[in-house]
């Protein structure tokens, strides 16, 4: 377990949740896939609910791809569904990462079962496979 990781994000977020571990996860899984650099020359655009706690998912998208509204290149917009499509501004090159439907809807119950804490960490241990769609 990466304890600076938890530690950074906690921060940032405010509390660990699995909403915002999701999002972080999948913002690192979409550089590691663009192999692009995080904050600069990059764009994110988030598709969530726009509520919290699935809302949550924004603020690991900001932190794991490095994308921010203070530099304009994040953008939300309301959907029952969620998704991030990064794309790199130079070349155009871009993903869209899909978390399973399935994982996300369980996150009330994996609470309910512990906290907000330890749902967060069952997602940092879960494979990118157990936690997304194919890649698009």
């Amino acid at each position: 377990m990466n304890q600076q990781l938890i530690d950074r994000l906690r921060a940032f977020h405010g509390h660990l949740g699995p909403f915002a571990m999701l999002g972080y996860r999948a913002g690192k899984l979409a550089l590691a896939h663009l192999q692009a650099p995080s904050h600069f020359g990059i764009r994110a655009h988030v598709l969530c609910p726009p509520q919290t706690p699935p809302s949550c998912f924004v603020d690991g998208i900001q932190y794991g791809a490095g994308c921010t509204m203070g530099k304009g290149n994040i953008s939300m917009e309301a959907s029952e569904g969620i998704e991030v499509t990064v794309t790199v501004d130079d070349g155009g090159a871009s993903v869209v990462i899909r978390p399973r439907p399935e994982v996300y809807s369980s996150f009330a119950e994996w609470m309910k079962e512990g906290s907000d804490e330890t749902a967060a960490l069952r997602v940092l241990g879960m494979t990118d496979d157990e936690l997304f769609e194919p890649l698009a």
